[in-house]
């Protein structure tokens, strides 16, 4: 599979309150407002195709139209969303017209999402090495 680098960026129209869109270019996209769209927040990623799928599936019940990648959800929670994937990235722009509301929300679900993360990680950590634990237990008893 071929990794594409690039930018995932988050925008937003004034006559569309409480939808966003998910989108990706290969170059800075312009972070200038024009005719009610104003772009949010931009990152850069390693695998940009990834990052937008990894997006899609966490906000999935949120999805509104897939070829539009139009979400009916709040600015604060898709960045956390983006921010604490595991993908590598950069955070390089983010709107400083943000609320301190916006802001503080958006920190907040970053960390929580971040600690709900790990917990899946460990979880399945743990089941990986309770899995080889049997298998080894049962490669004991046959011989």
């Amino acid at each position: 599979m071929n990794m594409k680098s690039g930018y995932l960026y988050l925008e937003t129209h004034v006559q569309h309150p409480g939808l966003l869109r998910c989108l990706i270019k290969d170059r800075m996209p312009s972070t200038e407002s024009h005719a009610g769209i104003a772009v949010r927040y931009v990152a850069r990623f390693n695998d940009v195709e990834a990052a937008q799928m990894h997006l899609q599936n966490w906000l999935r019940r949120a999805l509104l139209d897939i070829d539009e990648h139009l979400y009916r959800v709040d600015l604060a929670t898709a960045m956390a969303v983006v921010e604490s994937d595991d993908l590598r990235h950069e955070r390089l722009w983010i709107d400083p017209e943000l609320t301190e509301q916006e802001r503080l929300r958006f920190q907040s679900l970053n960390e929580a999402y971040r600690t709900r993360r790990r917990r899946q990680d460990a979880v399945w950590l743990l089941v990986g090495r309770l899995a080889l634990i049997f298998l080894l237990l049962g490669l004991l008893v046959l011989f």
